[in-house]
């Protein structure tokens, strides 16, 4: 099967992998993902009431940048470079607006974030459409990832405490042998977990936590452990490829293709499986182990060294065929033990 690093190396991050950014604009402060190919965009907008979602694709790109700026020519990758430093880093000349509209089809109000900013010196303009996202997307894209950092820094903060409370027995081993601070002022007290606990909510910051109500969540540290955390997710919920499930069948034949495809430059089946007894210097596929006889020898040449085809030769063929079905067998059970266990979200 293939690593964890072989799998990231691989994978192309999906909407709910991006992290959210905070927006205000109008003075109302919204938070924004958005995920850009070469050829289209996604975008979730939200006030933490309501969810906006777009995707935009080829045709309908191109329909929409020669509707709003018929006198710019350039390629649609340069185009959705500009559209994503309009939001993602806006610069001076960048002013973002937005506006709601209901839409005749469902009665639903869409959000249309619009976008004014320069393009090698010309006014370039683009409007987000988004309709009113559906639950899941929420879930996936909001309320899952939350959760799983609340329980990461959970955890983060526990181990902290056991660092902290580590430290402090290894302080008090340095007193006892005599051992003074050099300056005084930098003396800590001994860490009380349950003490620093009501410190906290007994802070003033707390208080100015609280009515930030979480909009500092997603700030760099934010969008980093986010990020971690969603990528770690697709991991654990990935479905295998085709590539993984050929690896997982542990043809010793293609693998030792592999091999010397790589010029060697990792262990054969033979040479990680077996012991140097039955494998020899080099590692060997079993068709290669069968016996030639050779008619330029001479009969008292033979006679003096043990021959191809004798028995002791061929007892170590099988020997080394039945080991092999023996460890293929018992890799497969262990791979269709790992398929049956069922990973869980959060």
């Amino acid at each position: 099967m293939s690593t964890e690093i072989d799998w990231r190396r691989r994978w192309k991050p999906d909407l709910s992998s991006c992290p959210w950014q905070p927006i205000e604009v109008d003075g109302i402060k919204y938070l924004i993902k958005f995920r850009f190919t070469e050829d289209s965009y996604e975008i979730l907008i939200t006030d933490l009431v309501h969810f906006w979602y777009e995707e935009l694709e080829d045709m309908a790109l191109r329909k929409r940048i020669q509707k709003l700026n018929p006198s710019i020519e350039a390629s649609l990758t340069r185009i959705l470079d500009q559209i994503r430093s309009s939001i993602e880093c806006p610069e001076r000349e960048t002013t973002l607006s937005v506006g709601f509209k209901s839409s005749s089809d469902d009665d639903q109000e869409k959000i249309m974030l619009k976008i004014t900013s320069q393009l090698a010196g010309m006014p370039f303009a683009w409007n987000f459409i988004a309709s009113v996202a559906d639950g899941e997307m929420v879930s996936e894209n909001l309320i899952i990832p939350l959760m799983g950092m609340v329980s990461e820094l959970a955890r983060r903060q526990k181990e902290l405490v056991k660092v902290i409370e580590n430290k402090d027995k290894e302080i008090d081993d340095y007193k006892t042998q005599g051992v003074k601070t050099s300056r005084k002022h930098i003396e800590t007290k001994r860490f009380v977990e349950t003490a620093f606990e009501n410190e906290m909510l007994m802070a003033k910051t707390f208080e100015s936590s609280v009515k930030a109500l979480g909009s500092t969540a997603f700030e760099e540290a934010g969008q980093d452990l986010y990020r971690q955390i969603m990528t770690k997710h697709a991991w654990i919920n990935r479905s295998p490829t085709k590539k993984e499930d050929n690896n997982d069948e542990f043809d010793d034949t293609s693998l030792g293709d592999a091999a010397e495809r790589k010029g060697s430059s990792g262990p054969s089946w033979g040479s990680s499986r077996l012991p140097p007894s039955i494998t020899g210097p080099k590692s060997v596929s079993p068709d290669k182990v069968r016996p030639k006889t050779s008619p330029a020898k001479s009969p008292k040449s033979s006679a003096s060294n043990t021959p191809e085809g004798s028995p002791v030769k061929d007892s170590e063929y099988l020997r080394r065929q039945a080991l092999e079905r023996r460890l293929e067998q018992e890799e497969m059970k262990k791979h269709e033990k790992t398929k049956k266990k069922k990973k869980i979200a959060f």
